[in-house]
């Protein structure tokens, strides 16, 4: 069984397995954009996994953390991966999260270390995108200071 197969022999579409093949920086809007209509069309009964797949971050996050890192990635890794992978385009604690996973999965380790490093870097960007440009601030003027 290659990585596009799932036991019943189907073919898998090729976007359950970008986080584990594409960096960060190898995201455009078509492939971002791509993901999200993957993600969108999943049907899901479990509320933590609706929430997620509606974009709630922080669902996304809970549907990886604490679970248990597997001997081979399957269909349902590959789907929650996937969905924390959407978050992660523009979240940075999905893009930690994501970072950290994926050096801990059963990849080759220089591809784990590249992808790993990718999301790391990602979350940085991001993290600065929110923080906002920094402004210079005039000195202030301590008491008795001629004006």
């Amino acid at each position: 069984m290659n990585n596009r197969e799932h036991s019943s022999g189907e073919a898998l579409p090729p976007v359950l397995v970008y986080w584990r093949t594409k960096t960060a920086e190898s995201f455009d809007e078509c492939a971002r954009a791509e993901v999200a209509s993957f993600v969108a069309g999943i049907s899901a009964t479990m509320p933590e996994w609706r929430a997620a797949i509606r974009g709630d971050a922080a669902a996304a996050v809970g549907l990886v953390v604490g679970r248990r890192i597997p001997q081979h990635i399957g269909l349902r890794v590959d789907l929650s991966m996937t969905v924390l992978l959407a978050r992660a385009f523009f979240d940075p604690a999905a893009a930690l999260v994501l970072s950290h996973t994926i050096a801990r999965m059963p990849i080759e380790q220089r591809e784990r270390a590249r992808l790993s490093a990718s999301w790391s870097m990602h979350r940085i960007w991001l993290g600065s995108r929110r923080a906002g440009p920094r402004v210079k601030r005039a000195p202030q003027r301590r008491k008795g200071d001629a004006s």
